[in-house]
């Protein structure tokens, strides 16, 4: 039997505090090429917009023309810190939640 690899995680549609109508799609958790990438940080803040990085699937801020603008450093740069301690908080729900039930289902 063949069986397909591919993404199998979820996603979450979240709005960030500062900007109402805003949607960011998370993804539930990291694959392991993603968590590799985090032994080249070198700080915590370096893993902290790497994992954002890795985690947000989308969003819909677009710039003043409306095009579309993409997930990168500079534009998480361009957050308030607010909305990043807010992403931080909500991706580290998402991974411990998946842990926790990868825990429970290796011991079941």
């Amino acid at each position: 039997m063949n069986v397909q690899l591919k993404d199998v995680r979820k996603t979450i549609k979240i709005e960030l505090p500062s900007f109402p109508g805003s949607e960011v799609i998370l993804y539930d958790g990291l694959l392991f090429g993603d968590a590799r990438e985090f032994d080249r940080t070198k700080s915590d803040l370096e893993m902290g917009v790497l994992t954002l990085k890795k985690m947000i699937k989308d969003w819909n801020f677009t710039d003043e023309k409306g095009n579309k603008l993409e997930v990168s450093e500079e534009n998480l740069n361009r957050l308030p810190l607010t909305d990043l301690t807010f992403l931080l908080d909500k991706v580290n729900q998402c991974i411990n939640a998946k842990e926790k039930k990868t825990k429970k289902s290796s011991k079941s």
